[in-house]
């Protein structure tokens, strides 16, 4: 087989077996002024969580998507308060579903003869259960206690395998999910 031919085979089981795919959306609150925004900490932290805890994942992956989230909003020039009141409260949580995805394949030969055709084919279900997850990312004022802004990366959490494949794609959900954080359509 030709090295040419060998590529493409490759590229596709690559993209087959490796990509996890997911969807990013958000909302927010036209009517917030963003750029009075400055600090943040986390909701669990505040003086409204009264016992809450953020998340609901496993201590590993609640560090991990933490680590994500103030990396990427102290990138944006945010500071971690931690000691005094910030001016907004993050919080996130994981949403899990199991989902049924069915897939057939339809396997058929047969004889040609000019003019009869004979054949005979067949299909094969195969019904599978799979976890599928989702991180919510929220931003609350802290003044108000009221949401501003809401991202979630719908599947994100989905199959992945090890912890080199969830660390990538954490940090890759959050970058993605606080790309349009602060809107640049909000009041200023």
């Amino acid at each position: 087989m030709k090295p040419t031919a060998i590529l493409p085979i490759a590229l596709g089981l690559a993209l087959f077996t490796g990509c996890v795919t997911y969807s990013v959306r958000a909302d927010y609150d036209t009517t917030a002024n963003y750029a009075a925004y400055k600090t943040f900490d986390w909701y669990a932290s505040s003086k409204y969580a009264k016992g809450k805890t953020d998340g609901g994942a496993s201590a590993i992956m609640d560090r991990r998507v933490r680590h994500a989230v103030e990396k990427q909003l102290t990138a944006k020039g945010f500071q971690f308060e931690k000691k005094a009141e910030p001016d907004f409260l993050v919080t996130y949580y994981p949403v899990y579903r199991n989902r049924q995805v069915v897939t057939t394949t339809n396997m058929g030969g047969g004889l040609f003869w000019r003019p009869f055709h004979y054949g005979m084919s067949s299909a094969v279900s195969e019904v599978r259960n799979i976890k599928e997850g989702s991180i919510i990312l929220e931003i609350v004022d802290y003044k108000t206690n009221e949401m501003i802004w809401q991202a979630v990366a719908d599947g994100a959490l989905t199959d992945l395998r090890t912890p080199e494949d969830a660390d990538e794609v954490v940090n890759d959900a959050v970058s993605r999910m606080l790309d349009k954080f602060p809107p640049h359509a909000s009041k200023q």
